[in-house]
């Protein structure tokens, strides 16, 4: 019992390091002794949910990605209310990541209704399929909510996705406001709340420090970064300013070695045709493939900009 006691100890407080943003942290601390995956079956679902997180945040996808793909192996899955939980924790992270087509396929296989989902999953997913209105309405529902729902991994990826519409349909104070919201709950991936701040200062004209913001972002997790580096890239074209460009791409170049989402390989192809070094094709293509209209909306806004 003792053993157990200790076990289930570690895997809450590697729980608590990530919720305090300390995912690095967390991975190590399992990874010093995985005897969690054996002494109780909750603590190697959390153990394994958490640590793949950790993984996967900073750019390490593959036991994440064998996660999502044998999860007939995850522990506690024949228990309803557990099985739901890792099913909305890796949708969750799938839209964090931009993998709209994934989340929706993990979704139809488990047979699992959109209903199920926190509002702010709901939100990410009516942004990427192109329904402002709707995401906008459930993020400000799940702002409001402030019942406990499980580990809700991804509500920084909501506020930048809500915050990036409302400066999209011109109304900059409502993404200040949503903002503030955001800073005042302290959620994970905190890094994500910079990049949607460096937008409302570009919207504001504060390019200085909106591209402070968005290095400031490039410091830590992997995860998101690519929109980071793109919008720093693009920042730099707008100068004229080749050198930083070509800096920003670099980055992404390496971030796409490591971790080569949809969202990761369509800023690089980005970046690479804004600065001239490969056709626009391919990157409208890839962009029309992912079919999330806003993306695509700046995408094509960007292309022709840098290649009239």
């Amino acid at each position: 019992m003792d053993a157990v006691r200790e076990t289930d100890s570690m895997v809450s407080s590697a729980i608590a390091l990530c919720l305090r943003d300390r995912w690095s942290a967390a991975a190590e601390l399992l990874a010093e002794n995985d005897s969690w995956r054996t002494e109780s079956a909750a603590s190697a679902m959390l153990g394994e949910l958490f640590g793949g997180l950790a993984e996967l945040w900073d750019g390490r996808c593959a036991r994440f990605g064998a996660n999502l793909t044998e999860r007939e192996r995850w522990p506690l899955r024949t228990v309803p209310r557990h099985r739901d939980e890792q099913i909305t924790s890796y949708v969750s992270a799938l839209l964090v990541l931009g993998e709209r087509a994934r989340a929706e396929k993990l979704l139809s296989d488990e047979a699992f209704p959109e209903s199920g989902l926190r509002d702010g999953e709901r939100s990410m997913l009516a942004a990427m399929r192109g329904r402002p209105a709707r995401a906008i309405d459930f993020a400000r529902r799940a702002v409001a909510d402030r019942s406990p729902r499980g580990y809700d991994i991804g509500s920084a990826a909501m506020y930048l996705s809500t915050v990036s519409i409302l400066l999209s349909r011109g109304r900059p104070a409502e993404a200040r406001e949503l903002l503030a919201s955001a800073r005042a709950t302290a959620p994970t991936l905190a890094h994500l709340l910079d990049i949607a701040e460096a937008r409302a200062d570009i919207a504001a004209g504060e390019t200085g420090r909106a591209a402070r913001r968005l290095h400031a972002a490039t410091r830590g997790l992997a995860v998101g970064t690519d929109m980071a580096w793109a919008d720093l890239a693009e920042l730099a074209l707008r100068k004229n300013d080749r050198a930083a460009a070509k800096q920003a791409l670099d980055a992404l170049e390496t971030l796409a070695t490591a971790m080569p989402t949809g969202r990761v390989l369509l800023h690089r192809h980005l970046v690479r045709a804004c600065l001239g070094e490969e056709p626009a094709g391919e990157c409208l293509w890839l962009a029309r493939e992912r079919a999330q209209p806003l993306e695509l909306a700046v995408v094509t806004e960007r292309l022709a900009r840098h290649n009239p």
